[in-house]
C-alpha cells in the first residue's frame, strides 16, 4: 500500500508546483476546448476536449491553492466539475458550458490585469 501511494505522493507535488508559465500554458489551451465542447454535436463528441478542461482546472487550481487564492480554486474547482459533468454525460451541456465559462469570465476579472496580448496574473 505504501508502495502505491508514493506515486500519488509526487504527482499531486508535481501539479501543486505549476509556475506562471505553465499557467499561462494552460489558460491558452482553454480555448480550444471550449469551442470544441460548445460545437459538439453530442455529449460523446464532447466528452474528449470535456475531459481536458477537468485536466486543465485541476492543474489550475492546485496552481491557486499554491498562491493561497481561495476564490481563484473555488472558481477553477467549479469549472473542472462542470467540465466533469459534460465529459460524464449528466445534466445538461449547455447549462454546464454556461456554468464554466461564468467561472472562467469571474476569474479574469479578479486575477487577470492588462489587454490582449499582454494580460498579467493578479
Amino acid at each position: 500500500m505504501f508502495l502505491l501511494t508514493i506515486p500519488v505522493t509526487f504527482a499531486a507535488m508535481a501539479i501543486a508546483q505549476i509556475n506562471d508559465d505553465e499557467y499561462k500554458t494552460q489558460m491558452q489551451s482553454i480555448g480550444a476546448n471550449v469551442t470544441a465542447v460548445r460545437d459538439a454535436a453530442d455529449a460523446a463528441a464532447a466528452a474528449p476536449a470535456a475531459r481536458n478542461l477537468v485536466e486543465t482546472f485541476t492543474k489550475v487550481a492546485a496552481y491557486w491553492k499554491a498562491k493561497n487564492a481561495s476564490d481563484a480554486v473555488t472558481f477553477a474547482e467549479t469549472a473542472r466539475d462542470a467540465a466533469k459533468a459534460i465529459a460524464d454525460g449528466q445534466g445538461d451541456k449547455a447549462a454546464n458550458l454556461m456554468k464554466l465559462q461564468q467561472q472562467c469570465g469571474a476569474c479574469h476579472m479578479a486575477h487577470r490585469g492588462g489587454g490582449r496580448g499582454n494580460f498579467t496574473i493578479k
